[in-house]
């Protein structure tokens, strides 16, 4: 009955260590797994990434570099954070924003071209090289000599045009007067509009940043609870140490 009892434990034995033989090799698992690997990685700024060789979704994410990579162009510090949508959302409100400027500065110019060549054809003013009152003054009165003759009654103070030719102007039509009016408003409001354009420009760079910076935020408070990964490697004797990592 004794060599029947060690017989029977001997084979447990066996058994067991049969059955730690049957596991793969490290060689043969190493080459069919990639081990997570966790490092630590200490940014100028002081502030602390840990980074995941294998999931670049885990990584913790700098709010500092987040606000400056938006506050420089908008909607990379969302995109840096993971927030693809909202990254969408900046990238082309920026688009939308310079496009508006450009055009706006351009259709500006070009109205201001127009009512210089306008008066140029139709009053006979020289257009080249007189300041922007001159040109304010032309869309209100016939001519000089009318200018000189309104003011002079109201205001003798007033300053006058000298009669020369680089002052001189008088007015074909009073259609065309008004023709020139209405080219140099509409040059006023582009120029307007341009101004909108760049202070809206101006104020998403800092909202993106504003927004990137939270997002890493939450996006730190996100992978700081919970589970948040995986930690393998091989020890010196050849096994392999599992550790699952969680943070409460």
């Amino acid at each position: 009955m004794k060599n029947l009892i060690a017989i029977f434990i001997a084979g447990l034995v066996t058994a067991g260590s049969v059955g730690a033989e049957t596991r793969l090799p490290a060689s043969q698992f190493a080459s069919s797994q990639k081990p997570t690997i966790q490092y630590q990685v200490e940014n100028g700024s002081g502030y602390t990434e840990i980074r995941d060789e294998k999931s670049g979704e885990n990584l913790r994410k700098s709010p500092w570099r987040a606000f400056a990579m938006s506050l420089i162009v908008p909607g990379t510090g969302e995109l840096y954070t993971g927030s693809t949508l909202k990254s969408r959302i900046f990238m082309l409100a920026e688009v939308g924003g310079w496009a508006s400027l450009i055009s706006f500065k351009h259709l500006a110019n070009w109205r201001e071209d127009d009512y210089r060549l306008l008066a140029a054809r139709e009053a006979g003013a020289d257009v080249a090289g007189t300041d922007e009152r001159y040109f304010d003054v032309v869309g209100f009165y016939d001519s000089r000599e009318e200018y000189n003759k309104i003011g002079g009654a109201f205001d003798p103070s007033r300053q006058y045009y000298p009669d020369t030719e680089a002052y001189f102007w008088n007015w074909s039509s009073d259609a065309a007067r008004e023709r020139y009016r209405d080219l140099k408003n509409d040059s006023k409001s582009f120029r307007r509009n341009s101004d909108f354009a760049l202070g809206f420009i101006l104020a998403n760079h800092f909202l993106s940043a504003v927004d990137a910076y939270w997002s890493a935020k939450r996006h730190n408070r996100g992978i700081e609870s919970g589970f948040s990964g995986v930690d393998l490697k091989m020890l010196d004797d050849g096994g392999w140490q599992l550790t699952l990592n969680a943070r409460f």
